[in-house]
């Protein structure tokens, strides 16, 4: 049968989800205008600290644990709507494909006045082997992010992440930037995704990602964020940190709260940026 909720349509099979512990549930994810994959779309179970990425193709398996089927699978990716589906309404072989719906892009009528600027790096530049952060093997999902505190209208110019190696064969990164809604709350400001990759290296070195194309501009703080999408199995990534700078924070998945980082250590993201006299 046809299951349509606001958020997002799927196809969904008569026989109903009844037990979930230690079954998962898989599937793809789709464009639902154009069928094509919404590859790295972010999945989590609200509320559990469970959560995974889509693989490029918009393949995905996620492991059910615990929890019951009054809980809620969601899925979203950058320029989409968040789709929503609760576990009792998933076949009982746990196969659930879900469509995201576009979100329109509206364009908007800007008037440029000519204002001074001034170049700027904003957020932490740290780039000695003294104190670091080891990840390795499956880190699928998981965010660090920088605080950027604004003051004064800005223009996004350019991300600079540091890196002391990195010994995955493959590693694919999206770039995440968050802005304060009118709730004050952190949502991606981003209209497409960034996406960006860092070579097996055995050597420091700096990944930069440009913005000025983009034509981002603020007055209000920013979370700047790697989300980690795709590696190889096993391996690490080492960046150096500090405990002085812009603060930093984490979660696991999109469905979590940001956290503070483990010791307050401070990531190695850095925003360069135009910003107001």
């Amino acid at each position: 049968m046809k299951f349509a909720s606001l958020l997002c349509f799927a196809l969904l099979l008569p026989q109903a989800w009844s037990t979930v512990s230690g079954q998962t549930v898989h599937g793809t994810v789709t464009d639902r205008t154009t069928g094509e994959p919404v590859g790295y779309a972010n999945i989590w179970f609200n509320g559990t600290g469970r959560g995974t990425v889509a693989d490029g193709h918009g393949i995905y398996s996620i492991d059910a644990g615990t929890v019951t089927p009054d809980h809620t699978l969601s899925f979203n990716c950058i320029g989409y709507d968040t789709c929503t589906v609760r576990l009792r309404d998933i076949p009982q072989d746990g196969t659930f494909d879900a469509f995201l719906a576009p979100v329109p892009q509206v364009i908007e009528e800007v008037t440029v006045v000519p204002v001074k600027t001034r170049l700027k790096r904003l957020g932490n530049n740290f780039r000695s082997p003294l104190m670091e952060a080891v990840h390795q093997d499956d880190l699928t999902g998981v965010e660090f992010g920088t605080i950027i505190k604004i003051k004064k209208r800005t223009w996004l110019e350019e991300v600079r992440i540091n890196v002391l190696s990195c010994s995955y064969d493959d590693l694919t990164f999206r770039l995440n930037i968050y802005g304060r809604d009118e709730m004050g709350r952190f949502v991606n400001i981003l209209r497409q995704p960034i996406y960006a990759s860092i070579p097996r290296t055995d050597d420091p070195t700096t990944v930069t990602i440009n913005l000025a194309d983009l034509h981002i501009v603020t007055d209000d703080d920013l979370i700047v964020a790697y989300q980690h999408i795709s590696s190889s199995l096993t391996g690490q990534i080492r960046f150096p940190i500090g405990l002085t700078g812009a603060r930093s924070c984490v979660r696991y998945n999109q469905g979590d709260a940001w956290e503070d980082t483990e010791w307050s250590f401070r990531f190695p993201i850095s925003l360069i940026a135009r910003v107001e006299r």
